[in-house]
């Protein structure tokens, strides 16, 4: 947890881990010279886990979608959530934000109020 913790010490929001070489492939780290291992942030995410006793069918991407779908139940638009995530395209976010029975609930609320405002009809 303490390298966890480094990281979020110097940023307010966003990514944790960031690729900065461009490429959308996995993070490498070299053990030994050309022998690159692209499994390197799965295993920490996994010791981390394991640590924490928590479930070992977790993984960084379950985070990740929780994440997302907080951001659907504290009601943010689909532009706050793009920025959250650094997505470009809203045509991922079905794929991350999962419908859950508070944004139901939510999106039920806004109907009613909508519908029911200046008509004075009953809910």
């Amino acid at each position: 947890m303490a390298e966890l913790d480094a990281l979020k010490r110097h940023r307010i929001g966003g990514l944790m881990l960031r690729r900065d070489w461009g490429s959308k492939g996995p993070w490498p780290t070299w053990p030994q010279p050309d022998a690159p291992d692209f499994t390197h942030v799965s295993r920490k995410v996994k010791a981390i886990i394991r640590a924490a006793q928590m479930r070992d069918e977790l993984s960084f991407a379950s985070f990740r979608h929780g994440g997302f779908t907080e951001t659907g139940d504290a009601e943010l638009t689909d532009r706050e959530i793009m920025a959250q995530g650094r997505h470009s395209s809203p045509k991922v976010l079905p794929r991350y934000v999962k419908r859950t029975t508070r944004q139901i609930a939510t999106g039920t609320k806004k109907r009613r109020a909508t519908r029911t405002n200046g008509r004075h009809l009953s809910e």
